[in-house]
């Protein structure tokens, strides 16, 4: 009987270890078009950057997910505040593969600032800013 318990305990041992390798994520190399966003709670003006191409992004091929993502977020907030002298600034970024869905989404993110009356958006062109392409290596995570 504790052999056979002993086998199970192996069976089921050697079968999550197979579980887990097909369930690691998986980089894709693809063409993103990403937006950023920058705002600082303490200020009224908010920055929002133009759409633009990444090439080569990396995708989890599981979930979509962008690798990389707090990297591209950073880049944005130091020039924002080295540039716009906006100190402790909270920046995201938005993509997709898509061109036509990430135009949607900015079209969707800039209104609901144009909207609000406590906030001034101002436009960042790519002469401004633009988004550093990162390269991946199988050690990094996301």
């Amino acid at each position: 009987m504790k052999n056979w318990s002993k086998i199970l305990c192996l069976i089921v041992f050697i079968l999550s270890c197979f579980c887990l390798q097909s369930v690691e994520a998986k980089p894709k190399q693809t063409k993103l078009y990403v937006f950023g966003v920058s705002m600082n709670l303490t200020d009224s003006v908010t920055y929002i950057t133009e759409v633009q191409l990444i090439d080569p992004a990396f995708v989890e091929t599981k979930t979509g997910f962008m690798y990389d993502r707090s990297i591209y977020s950073q880049q944005l907030q130091l020039w924002v505040e080295y540039n716009k002298n906006q100190p402790a600034s909270t920046c995201t970024i938005f993509f997709s593969e898509k061109k036509s869905k990430i135009d949607k989404k900015y079209a969707k993110v800039r209104n609901r600032y144009l909207k609000d009356q406590g906030t001034i958006l101002r436009s960042l062109s790519v002469e401004d800013f633009q988004f550093i392409p990162q390269e991946w290596s199988e050690h990094e995570t996301l």
